[in-house]
């Protein structure tokens, strides 16, 4: 539900670190060497189309190579033997990783061993599915940094709608909010069981089967309680306890909304770096904290 934002050259620095990879079974030539020769005239692309290629672009590669079973490319193309540990070092090395970006529940980062080593704490999910279409098991806008339960358990090869968090054109932040719905005929919360919190879309349902696949209202629910908490909090907190606290700390207003409610909210390049973050900040909106 967050949209991944890459580094500057990230993506002829990618290339680079793949398309120079020597396969010992194919006579010592590089990827890119192989590809030439046995899947350039066939395909009509460039291997850079392929391996880094926008997500919009992926898909049009996809929507004309169709679904593909042929061995020669599974085994060039095969991102578990050859070249896992590559990318998912390149994604350690380049791409931020807090959370899952698929359902920002989770935390899914990079971490130093005892030794001091680079570990990672995220599977690379492929959004369009390898096993269908073999060519795009390497694609760099194919990749995203995701939890477990997102990658394995829920998603796995499921299509979802051909919408990924590396496409320019993701704006699911923008366009599905967290509402909450009352169930008290008293129109008051206290429990959990008062209201409910489910995610939705304003005008369009671009995004209902990545909710579904995510399975995110369900999973959501358990976390109300952070609801109540915020609502609690902006009781003892209204607009005229602000501004007596702006006042006597020689704050604006917004800080300490900050300090209170969390830095992150105001910003929204910081979503990805906390759990729960786009749930916090859409309940805040309702709020009238933001």
């Amino acid at each position: 539900m967050i949209k991944i934002t890459y580094k500057e050259n990230i993506t002829q620095a990618y290339y680079d670190d793949l398309s120079k990879r020597k396969f010992k079974k194919e006579e010592n030539k590089t990827l890119e060497e192989i590809y030439n020769e046995k899947f350039k005239s066939n395909f009509g692309y460039e291997l850079s189309d392929l391996v880094y290629g926008s997500f919009e672009r992926l898909k049009e590669i996809k929507q004309k190579l169709g679904v593909m079973s042929d061995s020669d490319v599974k085994n060039i193309f095969n991102y578990e033997t050859k070249f896992q540990p590559i990318i998912s070092k390149f994604f350690e090395k380049n791409i931020e990783i807090h959370t899952c970006y698929y359902c920002n529940i989770d935390s899914v980062n990079v971490f130093n061993d005892f030794k001091g080593e680079s570990k990672n704490g995220f599977t690379l999910d492929h959004v369009l599915d390898k096993g269908s279409y073999p060519y795009l098991g390497l694609s760099l806008y194919n990749f995203v940094p995701s939890c477990y339960v997102c990658n394995s358990k829920l998603k796995r090869s499921q299509q979802i709608d051909d919408i990924s968090p590396t496409s320019n054109a993701f704006n699911f932040n923008e366009k599905v909010k967290f509402k909450t719905f009352m169930n008290n005929e008293n129109l008051q919360i206290k429990i959990v069981e008062d209201f409910n919190v489910l995610l939705k879309e304003d005008f369009s349902d671009i995004y209902q089967k990545y909710i579904e696949v995510f399975e995110l209202n369900g999973r959501y629910e358990y976390y109300k309680y952070r609801v109540i908490e915020m609502i609690n909090k902006r009781k003892e907190y209204p607009d005229s306890r602000i501004k007596e606290l702006a006042k006597l700390t020689e704050k604006t207003e917004e800080e300490v909304k900050q300090d209170l409610f969390g830095e992150y909210l105001f910003e929204n390049d910081k979503l990805h770096k906390r759990p729960l973050s786009k749930l916090i900040k859409d309940i805040s909106n309702e709020l009238g904290i933001l």
